[in-house]
């Protein structure tokens, strides 16, 4: 009789775990189908670190009506600084002080993320 409760409360932790792990790995996906805004921030730093960038301080972005703008800093202490906006056809412009890395489609980076 032991030895079953035993079986069942392994069996018990390990459902516990499976469902735990579960729910953080979609509260890990919500930020990428949330707002606009949190597109644009995970959208510039897939393209950071795409581009090999080193990350001091990732961007942080505000809205004003559908623009969007991000300010962050790379480890060598560069600028970055990205445009873009929340219309379903944003385009995107991720630069590393006066290095353009990206300018084209946000929904392009975030499918190419998507399928990473």
């Amino acid at each position: 009789m032991t030895r079953g409760r035993t079986a069942g409360a392994l069996i018990c932790a390990f459902s516990a775990a499976a469902l735990l792990s579960g729910c953080s790995q979609v509260a890990a996906l919500a930020p990428v189908g949330g707002n606009g805004v949190a597109e644009v921030r995970y959208g510039a730093i897939d393209v950071l670190l795409g581009d090999g960038v080193e990350i001091l301080e990732a961007p942080a972005c505000v809205a004003s009506g559908d623009a969007v703008t991000c300010e962050g800093t790379t480890a060598a202490g560069e600028t970055i600084a990205v445009v873009s906006s929340t219309r379903a056809d944003a385009q995107l412009e991720v630069k590393v002080a006066t290095r353009v890395l990206y300018s084209g489609s946000l929904q392009t980076v975030l499918d190419e993320a998507a399928r990473s």
